[in-house]
């Protein structure tokens, strides 16, 4: 007997991203207006750090012309070397420690912080050689996200701030 079930699939079913992360913003970093970070913190005490949909690149539809992880002359973030179970070695950062600078093709650069305490244990490099990755991979983002409020003037959640976590600087 072939038998076939209708199975019902719930269109409204949350993404990846509202399942698994929490969101937190920072906003206004250093007193630029607008300028907003979301870091998105999975499960297991991972962090992603994006851009917030109300920052200047997403908003007035630039073009990104070139992202630079080179910090100081003895610092860059491509140098990160992490290694072991515990991923040993990564680069410390605190809350306002430079992740990298973004280029605009208007010559407007912005630079992207850390927003947390923690350790770096990857950069995204596709987005060196595909600036416009970050813009796409953000919008997508931003589809997923939906609309949400910003929440103040740092990353709070339950009443507290969680101070230590692990950063991962990556434009997913």
């Amino acid at each position: 007997m072939d038998s076939m079930e209708k199975i019902e699939i719930d269109v409204n079913a949350p993404s990846v991203i509202d399942r698994y992360y929490t969101r937190w913003y920072r906003t206004d970093l250093k007193g630029k207006s607008c300028e907003d970070h979301c870091i998105l913190q999975h499960s297991n005490r991972i962090c992603v750090v994006t851009l917030a949909e109300t920052h200047p690149i997403l908003q007035d539809g630039r073009t990104i012309k070139g992202i630079n992880y080179k910090i100081s002359n003895g610092c860059s973030r491509l140098n990160n070397k992490v290694s072991g179970k515990s991923k040993r070695g990564g680069q410390f950062l605190t809350d306002f420690a430079p992740l990298c600078r973004i280029t605009c093709t208007d010559e407007t650069e912005y630079t992207i912080y850390s927003c947390i305490r923690g350790r770096l244990l990857e950069v995204n490099e596709d987005i060196i050689k595909r600036p416009s990755l970050l813009l796409e991979k953000c919008q997508l983002l931003k589809r997923t996200l939906g609309s949400t409020s910003l929440c103040g003037d740092c990353a709070w959640r339950n009443g507290r701030r969680e101070n230590r976590r692990t950063v991962r600087a990556t434009a997913d």
